[in-house]
């Protein structure tokens, strides 16, 4: 994207932040917890831009050129099946790393990375990224991390549609997982959402009828309501329970 372009961007909807040593928002992600010598390295070969939504940073398939460091924004990552069956992995939030293990394994991306908000990214070209890894031990353990977490979330994944859980306890699993990120008021959870119900299937390997059917019986119990982008966890406790997800 031209300087021009993402100055324009920036200035419509979001702050750049050009320079990670002066961010006020390093508070999150492993590469945003690098003491100064490895920030230091990173700033001399990052590339910073501005996406806007619908920006495909990269697509299933496609050879990895470098790694995406999302610093604002939210990236949607999706495979498809032969078939054409869409799947949504994951919702990508600052500080996650995109394409890595991509990068790591000198191969194709194994998703493809959808821009759902007007972002700010920190590319680094392949080369320098491994490079750093090579020569950076705080650089390439946190990579590691990163990676360990995606393994793990993966693994969740897997599971959660291997069992033969209903899809009311998928849905139910998937707004446990987003009211992590929620903000907690009177005993009730409030969670923003951006997807549509097609969307949401996609999520949890169903059918948009079936998600709207499955969110009318979570509603009917007093468990959630869902009220335009507003999403309401009445009693997270009892949808844990519902779940059959361990307390805390």
């Amino acid at each position: 994207m031209h300087t021009r372009q993402s100055n324009d961007l920036a200035r419509r909807d979001l702050e750049i932040r050009h320079s990670c040593s002066k961010c006020d928002i390093r508070d999150r992600g492993y590469f945003c917890e690098l003491h100064q010598s490895s920030v230091d390295r990173l700033e001399g070969v990052k590339l910073t831009k501005a996406y806007p939504k619908g920006t495909m940073l990269f697509v299933e398939g496609q050879p990895a050129i470098g790694v995406y460091l999302l610093c604002q924004g939210r990236v949607k990552l999706s495979t498809c099946s032969p078939e054409g069956k869409i799947m949504i992995l994951g919702i990508a939030e600052p500080g996650d790393v995109l394409g890595l293990s991509a990068v790591i394994a000198g191969g194709d991306h194994e998703s493809t990375a959808e821009v759902l908000e007007i972002c700010q990214v920190n590319f680094v070209p392949a080369d320098e990224f491994n490079h750093l890894l090579s020569t950076d031990t705080e650089v390439c353990l946190n990579a590691v991390r990163q990676l360990c977490r995606s393994y793990r979330e993966a693994h969740r994944m897997v599971c959660s549609l291997g069992h033969s859980d209903s899809a009311v306890t998928k849905l139910a699993k998937l707004f446990l997982g987003w009211s992590r990120n929620g903000f907690r008021t009177n005993g009730h959870i409030l969670v923003k959402n951006s997807f549509t119900h097609e969307e949401i299937a996609e999520m949890i390997g169903t059918t948009r009828e079936t998600v709207t059917r499955s969110l009318r019986e979570l509603r009917e119990r007093g468990l959630v309501t869902l009220k335009g982008s507003d999403l309401i966890i009445h009693d997270p406790e009892r949808l844990r329970t519902s779940a059959g997800v361990p307390g805390r």
